[in-house]
């Protein structure tokens, strides 16, 4: 498994997903199917990344078409339970010929978008017609998108339709001529339907209406009375005999519907096709609009065991500090096999530089594009992500073990082509042995294939020789002095003003000169006492 479900959880990967909009319920089942590709699949990995760049292209030269396009992806549903029943001769109902009528309907309007984007788009993405199909759900090649069962399915049908209506008719003027009659002895005027209401005060109207052998008793409320015309026995014996042909009627159709579900079944490998082709074609479209909505790039594939990100963002924390009106800053870093170490004050952004490699790398691997200029990687077997916020309440490990016991199995793939994501590496233990055990780790790791990167807040962790050393810049730059007449007599900033001074990029720290002790400038901003600093400063000489 290239990621563990808590390694997916840390890195907020889902985040990521759900951005990705697809709407087609075969789109929706071929998203969560997703996996990332392995380290075995890097030409497949490399065509779906190329897959994207082509549809991104499409998108930007002729938005409109997948505009209509994904309109008519929000209109087809999952007729997977129909097919399925038809796949096993469950006769289709009404409702499901026609939901299968409108789905062929939609596959023309489909291969009508693709062909016109001009792409020779591949196997598995074409959404083909299936002219056989469309013929027998439409006889009449109407072209409306409706559906019952038409005359042209059975001639036992149309006759029995035929005869359904002559008798309807006679039934018809049978009743106007009792309900003329009536009209006619009463001197009143009938309802359509054979009916008169009265009300119940005119006794000598109820009398006559009462008396009439045409009429009938039909219902009454408080206040008023009503009659309807009698059928006669002629009327009665049409009746039934209407009936009889509406049963015969409703058997002839389901014997239709059982020949129409028999030869659906026939064009089951068409359909099945179509039903993973939109799919593909509405997860595809998906990353191209997620690629473009993050301003992303293609990462390009490289044999070399190398992670180069320029101007890499996290999405997610970029996101956040736009709805606050701030920017992120972008993260520029290259990373070979060995070990990598990130230094910096714990406010300077190396956890999220730490997420932001892994998360990038996970997309990456995943076929999606990345929030970044440019990306350069090779396919990783594993990617390992250790927090640092581990505890098993049902072990009774406390965080350190946990973590360790974690890091103990991970260390066992480390001659594999993975990565090895680990913020401050046994933070969960005193500064002596946890520096030890860090500096063995590390010791261990920088001649193994795998990539790994571990931030620390220990001195001299990263001064071992074939180590490389990053350094969060921080406050480097800041002119503190103009920081102090900035405010005056408050004597802090607050945090917020720390976040806004704070340079996030990473810089690679080759030489012995000192390196920035930005706790102290941050404790400084933030309005810690001066004599307290001043006394901390005297300490670290």
């Amino acid at each position: 498994m290239l990621l563990s479900e808590r390694v997916l959880k840390n890195l907020e990967i889902d985040y990521i997903f759900n951005r990705l909009t697809v709407y087609t319920p075969y789109g929706e089942a071929l998203k969560r199917e997703m996996r990332p590709f392995m380290f075995c699949d890097r030409k497949s990995l490399g065509e779906e990344l190329d897959r994207i760049e082509r549809v991104v292209a499409l998108i930007e030269k002729d938005r409109y078409t997948f505009v209509e396009m994904r309109s008519v992806f929000k209109h087809i549903k999952d007729l997977r339970g129909s097919f399925q029943r038809a796949k096993e001769e469950i006769t289709l109902s009404l409702v499901e010929l026609f939901e299968i009528k409108t789905f062929v309907g939609m596959l023309e309007k489909l291969t009508h978008y693709q062909e016109k984007l001009k792409w020779d788009w591949p196997e598995f993405l074409k959404v083909r017609p299936i002219l056989g199909l469309k013929k027998l759900l439409d006889p009449q090649e109407s072209g409306i998108n409706t559906f019952y069962i038409y005359d042209e399915y059975s001639e036992r049908l149309k006759t029995l339709r035929k005869c359904m209506g002559e008798v309807e008719g006679e039934i018809n003027r049978e009743k106007l001529q009792s309900r003329e009659r009536v009209q006619n002895q009463l001197n009143v005027k009938l309802r359509p339907n054979g009916e008169l209401t009265i009300n119940k005060s005119n006794k000598d109207l109820m009398n006559e209406l009462e008396g009439c052998e045409g009429l009938t008793y039909s219902s009454e409320t408080y206040m008023n009375i009503t009659y309807k015309v009698k059928m006669d026995e002629q009327v009665e014996a049409l009746m039934k005999k209407l009936e009889d042909y509406k049963l015969q009627e409703e058997e002839e159709e389901l014997r239709i519907r059982q020949q129409l579900t028999v030869e659906i079944k026939s064009y089951m490998d068409e359909i099945h096709h179509n039903i993973h082709a939109i799919g593909a074609l509405d997860l595809l479209v998906g990353k191209a609009y997620l690629a473009i909505g993050m301003d992303g790039t293609k990462p390009v594939l490289v044999e070399k065991e190398v992670i180069e990100i320029i101007e890499g963002r996290h999405l997610k924390v970029e996101d956040s500090l736009a709805k606050q009106g701030k920017a992120f800053t972008p993260i520029t870093v290259r990373l070979e096999h060995g070990v990598t170490c990130i230094t910096g004050a714990n406010m300077g952004g190396k956890t999220i530089s730490l997420k932001l490699i892994g998360l990038l790398t996970a997309m990456a691997q995943y076929g999606l594009f990345v929030p970044a200029k440019e990306m350069r990687f090779s396919p990783k077997e594993y990617i390992f992500f250790s927090v640092g916020d581990l505890q098993s309440v049902d072990m009774g490990l406390s965080t350190f073990g946990a973590e360790i016991l974690e890091i103990k199995d991970i260390l066992q793939r480390a001659d594999e082509s993975g990565l090895i994501l680990i913020d401050e590496l046994a933070r969960g233990t005193n500064p002596a042995e946890g520096y030890a055990i860090s500096k063995a780790i590390i010791q261990h790791l920088k001649e193994k294939l795998a990539t790994a990167i571990i931030t620390t807040h220990f001195d001299g962790l990263a001064d071992t020789e074939g180590i490389v050393h990053l350094q969060v810049r921080g406050l480097v730059d800041v002119d503190f002095n103009l920081l102090r007449e900035q405010m005056g007599d408050t004597g802090e900033l607050g945090i917020e003003l720390v976040h806004q001074y704070m340079d996030y990029r990473l810089e690679v720290i080759k030489d012995e000169r000192k390196i920035p002790r930005d706790a102290l400038n941050i404790a400084r901003l933030m309005g810690l006492q001066e004599e307290i600093l001043k006394e901390a400063e005297r300490y670290l000489e």
